[in-house]
């Protein structure tokens, strides 16, 4: 330690020595070991993670093609697929809609919603039917979570510049510059092999992070130079990732080209980010943070399955259910087997002549075979006495008894994994109560809620930190042509400057907030019901504020106030806020009369009694005319929960017999259906019209009369069709 001693004061002072940067050799010397250690930490969980792979595909050892397998009885109930697939569709059945509004749905900060517009504008753009779009990459996410145990996904940022010819205003000559073409925030999916951590217990204490890819000799060469790529080391890649974390290793699923092995790896300690290759002697480059993100990961926080605050590492949903699975899977080779050891076969005496055996080898109906010695063959008791058959009756019984275990076993593994909740859920009856449906429903769905939780976070943090590149790397006119704002609303465009200004400040954190809708199975009629429900309250409300701004001057801007406060609050208003914004404007412009009310005359005040009483019967009427649309809409849902019933009853009936020609009567009863939507959406239409109560309740009775009757003529022909089908397919049953 260096010890600097200044003579005049005789004071001693302790410096600090300077940290000494290392080598590009040190540096991969350090990371060969953090990667070696990483490797030995990791073996279990990526071969584990392999073999769940094989089992969800049914490649298991002794079986790896699919072919048949005599060693477990060629036969396997692979539930494990099925339950994986169930779970998929119920997390992730629609395409997701990505949601930007106000952290605080403030109504007054315009900036923050035009903002929010713009940004759900361009996130928007990944929605794509195909491709490497967000939802290809949600999907291939989620499907890791559930198998191996982790999903995930990073961030990038990439620009393309060009070189255009300007005029230099100084020296009045043309100037090759480069300018930027474009620029994007891209959204990577990452295999869950091709990532590896650093120590730590849980999230916060992971130190580094790194992500694999494959690349050829020449795009080595044009990230990193020639003279690395000459010496760095090249290799199959396979489609598990690595050799050695797989069972076996199958040649046909290598990739015929060979590629480095190249790590990035982010170092959160020092904010940088280093290339690394077992192969090369030195590491092969380091940058600073490049994209400068508030938490410096460029991913979100990793799906896991059961973590622990023990180590920060996955391990499968299988595993713990595994040994279940394998029960049910020996009794069904076991079910397999002896069904096919069951068949019509038995011994006789040989010595009683070949009578026996001839009866079952020659076939013959309505022939008599004769018997060269009948005495002694009455009295050894005829066949009875001669004929030993296979004990038929007591392998059924041991086939019944293992059907049996295998249920219950079946039964056990959907309460472990929670197929039963989901199936619970699912089962519903036609003669429950919505509410009833609904509660059923949402209990169904407990079983798997942290896990839909934890997937709907992990969208919403890849789009926030899509949504942070976006702000910190893009320019402005890049924001601008991607969000299309010069679409936006007239009463918006001003708002688009400081908007902008906005998206790139960081008061964008707290002033925004981003999350993806319609992730998960959503109840679209609940949806509509709370639409259609704020529009009737909201037409009670113009009534009652076009009274109230007659009887008080100048509090229509109030009242308009007050109505773009409760939009504020509902998804989709930010379209609508700008146009009531420059109606409020007009209205608080809008001459407002004189200081002094005019004093009304009698007969003014006698018309505007008679005008309260009609305002009055008319919203009686308006209540009487809801009430019948309430009960036009609840006997609605009543026909078409008995049409539904009706139908899927004739769909199980239906599939007894394929030859049944009668499914235009199905179809026929589907047409009804949306018959009878149709009759009620013009009912609904008419009652919005001008006419009396009495007029809307005998429509509605007429239209639904002729909806029951013309539905019970067609359900009593299905069920005559029916009918005659089943006879006509035991007629060829008893002809065969």
């Amino acid at each position: 330690m260096d010890i600097d001693i200044d003579i005049e004061e005789t004071t001693v002072v302790e410096m600090t020595p300077l940290k000494k940067e290392k080598s590009p050799t040190q540096w991969h010397q350090h990371w060969q070991k953090e990667m070696d250690a990483c490797e030995k930490r990791l073996r279990r969980y990526k071969k584990q993670g392999v073999q769940v792979v094989e089992r969800y595909l049914d490649e298991r050892q002794g079986n790896m093609q699919g072919a048949y397998d005599d060693s477990r009885g060629g036969a396997t109930l692979n539930l494990f697929h099925k339950n994986i697939s169930t779970t998929m569709a119920m997390l992730y059945g629609n395409t997701p809609q990505i949601d930007v509004s106000r952290e605080h749905s403030d109504p007054d900060d315009d900036i923050a919603r035009v903002a929010a517009l713009m940004f759900q504008r361009i996130l928007q753009s990944d929605i794509e039917p195909s491709g490497e779009d967000l939802s290809t990459i949600l999907k291939a996410s989620l499907q890791d979570r559930l198998l191996p145990g982790m999903g995930t996904a990073r961030v990038r940022y990439h620009m393309k510049t060009k070189r255009e010819q300007v005029l230099n205003p100084q020296t009045m000559e043309m100037e090759e510059i480069e300018v930027l073409d474009h620029e994007k925030a891209c959204i990577d999916y990452i295999h869950w092999q091709d990532v590896c951590w650093g120590w730590g217990r849980t999230w916060k204490e992971i130190p580094w992070w790194g992500f694999r890819s494959w690349m050829t000799k020449s795009e080595v060469s044009e990230r990193f130079g020639a003279d690395i790529a000459k010496d760095i080391e090249y290799k199959h890649q396979t489609s598990s990732g690595d050799d050695k974390f797989s069972g076996s290793s199958d040649s046909e699923q290598k990739d015929n080209i060979q590629k480095a092995e190249i790590w990035e790896i982010w170092e959160k300690k020092n904010k940088k980010v280093y290339w690394y290759s077992q192969g090369a002697d030195l590491i092969l480059d380091m940058q600073d943070d490049p994209l400068g993100l508030s938490g410096f990961w460029p991913m979100p926080r990793p799906m896991l399955a059961n973590p622990t605050t023990t180590m920060f590492v996955p391990k499968a949903d299988f595993l713990f259910a595994q040994d279940l699975y394998n029960e049910i899977d020996e009794l069904q080779s076991r079910i397999a087997t002896i069904t096919r050891a069951i068949k019509v076969v038995g011994v006789y005496d040989k010595s009683a002549g070949d009578s026996a055996g001839r009866m079952l080898k020659e076939g013959i109906e309505n022939d008599l075979i004769p018997v060269d010695n009948w005495a002694m063959f009455a009295e050894k008791g005829g066949l009875q006495g001669v004929i030993q058959w296979f004990p038929v009756q007591e392998i059924v019984g041991v086939i019944q008894t293992l059907q049996a275990v295998q249920q219950a076993k079946t039964e056990q593994l959907y309460e472990i994994t929670g197929m039963s909740d989901i199936m619970r859920g699912g089962n519903t009856d036609q003669y429950t109560s919505g509410g009833t449906q609904a509660i059923k429903a949402k209990m169904g769905s407990i079983g798997i809620q942290a896990l839909q939780e934890d997937f709907a976070r992990f969208a919403a943090d890849l789009e926030g930190l899509k949504a942070e590149v976006i702000s910190k790397h893009y320019s402005k006119e890049s924001i601008v042509s991607q969000s299309n704002a010069g679409f936006l609303p007239e009463f918006d465009k001003p708002l688009v400057a400081p908007a902008i200004d906005l998206m790139q400040s960081k008061e964008v954190n707290w002033r925004v907030n981003i999350r993806p809708e319609s992730i998960a199975m959503i109840d679209y009629a609940q949806m509509q019901s709370e639409r259609s429900e704020y529009i009737m309250a909201m037409s009670q409300y113009i009534q009652a504020a076009s009274g109230a701004a007659e009887a008080i001057p100048g509090s229509l801007p109030i009242l308009m106030e007050l109505m773009k406060w409760s939009l504020a609050a509902y998804k989709g208003a930010e379209y609508l806020e700008g146009t009531l914004d420059q109606a409020i404007d007009k209205a608080k412009k809008a001459p407002q009369g004189g200081d002094k009310p005019k004093e009304p005359s009698p007969e003014e005040l006698r018309m505007q009694i008679e005008q309260i009483k009609l305002q009055g019967a008319q919203q009686k009427q308006q209540a009487e005319l809801v009430k019948i649309q309430t009960k036009a809409q609840a006997d609605m849902q009543t026909h078409q929960a008995k049409i539904q019933g009706e139908i899927y009853k004739m769909q199980v009936d239906a599939e007894k017999d394929q030859t049944i020609a009668e499914s235009q009567s199905q179809i026929r009863l589907m047409e009804i259906a949306r018959e009878m939507e149709s009759s009620l959406a013009e009912i609904q239409a008419t009652m919005n019209a001008n006419i009396t109560v009495e007029e809307a309740q005998a429509r509605f009775d007429i239209a639904s009369q002729e909806v029951n009757h013309e539905y019970d003529i067609e359900s009593e022909t299905y069920k005559h069709n029916l009918k005659m089908s089943e006879i006509n397919a035991q007629n060829r049953n008893r002809a065969n």
